[in-house]
């Protein structure tokens, strides 16, 4: 809207009472949910195919890692390699990299005159920030960084403080931790920034995450000098590693696997990264290896594959994901709410901006993010929201950015991109439509494998053309079924 940014004295006593009621009820409901909190858990679950985690605050799944199984060589995101530059295209402000994967990795130089820094046969430290996917080759950066629980170490001299951290004390406090570490690391052209975790964080546990990333680096840098281009100096594929280290907190209250390796894993990355939690938690052996269905995360899983999903109220929420942006539509459906039009677009509005903020870190979307709330006509109500949603978007953990609200009722997000999204990488164009999304192998089998798993017991029948590697996984699972081949079955069909 076009009076956003003015700053007007307004208080809650001035909405209307259906909206102070409303607000009162919120804030009982946060002191009785704080008394029943059940904290952080973390689900992990390792099929023959894939392994995925889940992250649950207050039994809300919000986030959701994946890492598949497909045979091939690991060019993860957070790999830095030893490279060696094949070519250089200078009006496409384009270089290309040899890491060892079968397609050459792809750097942008966002300056033209930078461009001339590059020659071709030279080697090069790279660092993969999205993987390789259908035809494009991984997407990488120059400037590589080695991520810990409190800080990052960077391959260039900066020092600098999470944007997150709002208080003047702590970033100041902060800044002295991060001057005596730099101290110890003036004869190396590395830098350190404290990530958001930095707050309120004891400086004992800092620089013991420093001196953590300080030995990775000193590996690194012994590699650098012994091994010839291309090979991989440093691995970040480990997604247990990554869930504790990057999304695990204080709160953290349990873990569940149904695997006891991924389990012992999980405990060690807590000692390693949450000393003072491990003894706190609770680690469960699962005796389902479907644990994400057992504990109801599959259906927030496929929910967040799908273009348009019914939440609270009766709302749907519409995502269309495009190469330039994502545009979510807020459809108010069933939703009735109260008589005044204004306050009903309003209670709808704020039910929908928790759920896509939930939505955008479960479906890894990030760019810039236009969303199409319900229109509301009084301006007081309007700032609200946008107080509202703005307060909601800092919980989030990535860079996210709101910039008002037009006059249409259009919302300007823009949020930091860690890779592809979950629907690019479970997901491909139809190639029929061009338009629409099929689903991947890999999600197909799981989907099948789900199917047949109901059936303990029994004889399933499936096509000929999946069974060799439908009973393998059947097997590894160990699961009370025996397949039998049937022609004239679909595909992915199964019959009893």
């Amino acid at each position: 809207m076009e009076d956003t940014e003015k700053k007007e004295n307004f208080s809650e006593k001035d909405l209307p009472k259906d909206i102070q009621n409303e607000i009162k009820e919120e804030i009982i409901s946060e002191i009785e949910n704080k008394k029943s909190e059940t904290g952080q858990e973390i689900f992990i679950e390792d099929l023959p195919y894939w392994t995925r985690i889940a992250i649950l605050e207050e039994g809300k799944t919000f986030e959701i890692l994946l890492d598949m199984h497909n045979g091939q060589d690991d060019f993860s995101a957070g790999n830095i390699y030893k490279g060696k530059i094949v070519d250089v295209l200078p009006s496409m402000q384009a270089v290309f990299i040899n890491i060892g994967s079968e397609k050459n990795a792809y750097l942008f130089v966002p300056s033209r005159n930078k461009i001339e820094k590059y020659k071709s046969g030279d080697e090069i430290i790279v660092q993969i920030k999205k993987e390789s996917i259908d035809s494009k080759g991984a997407k990488v950066s120059d400037n590589p960084t080695i991520p810990g629980k409190y800080v990052v170490l960077t391959m260039e001299k900066k020092i600098g403080i999470s944007k997150k951290i709002a208080s003047n004390f702590e970033k100041a406090r902060i800044r002295k931790i991060l001057a005596k570490l730099e101290n110890e690391i003036k004869s190396e052209d590395i830098g350190i920034v404290a990530r958001t975790e930095a707050q309120d964080t004891p400086e004992d546990l800092i620089r013991e995450d420093f001196e953590r990333l300080l030995k990775i680096y000193q590996e690194i840098k012994e590699k650098i000098k012994n091994y010839p281009a291309p090979t991989l100096l440093w691995s970040d594929s480990d997604i247990i590693r990554k869930a504790i280290r990057d999304y695990s907190s204080l709160r953290l209250k349990r873990v569940v696997s149904n695997s006891e390796e991924k389990l012992k894993k999980a405990q060690e990355y807590i000692k390693e990264f949450l000393p003072g939690v491990h003894e706190n938690v609770k680690f469960e052996l699962s005796d389902s290896p479907f644990i994400f269905q057992k504990y109801g995360i599959e259906e927030d899983f496929q929910n967040a594959l799908k273009d348009e999903i019914e939440i609270e109220g009766g709302i749907k929420l519409v995502f269309n994901e495009t190469e330039a942006f994502t545009a979510i539509d807020i459809n108010t459906a069933s939703f009735t709410g109260t008589e005044n039009l204004d306050i009903t677009a309003y209670q709808a509005n704020l039910i929908s901006a928790k759920e896509i903020v939930r939505q955008l870190r479960l479906r890894k979307i990030g760019g810039i993010i236009i969303v199409d709330f319900i229109d509301i006509k009084g301006q007081k109500l309007k700032r609200k929201l946008f107080s509202e949603i703005k307060r909601i978007i800092e919980k989030d953990k990535e860079r996210t950015k709101i910039f008002g609200i037009t006059r249409l009722g259009l919302v300007e997000i823009s949020r930091k991109k860690s890779g592809y999204s979950l629907k690019k990488i479970l997901m491909s164009k139809c190639p029929t439509c061009k338009n629409g999304y099929v689903s991947s192998d890999i999600l197909k089998i799981h989907e099948t494998i789900l199917k047949i798993s109901k059936y303990q017991g029994k004889i399933v029948k499936v096509s000929p053309e999946n069974f060799k590697i439908l009973d393998d996984i059947v097997k590894k699972l160990k699961l009370d079924v025996r397949l039998q081949i049937k022609y004239g079955l679909g595909k992915w069909e199964v019959a009893i």
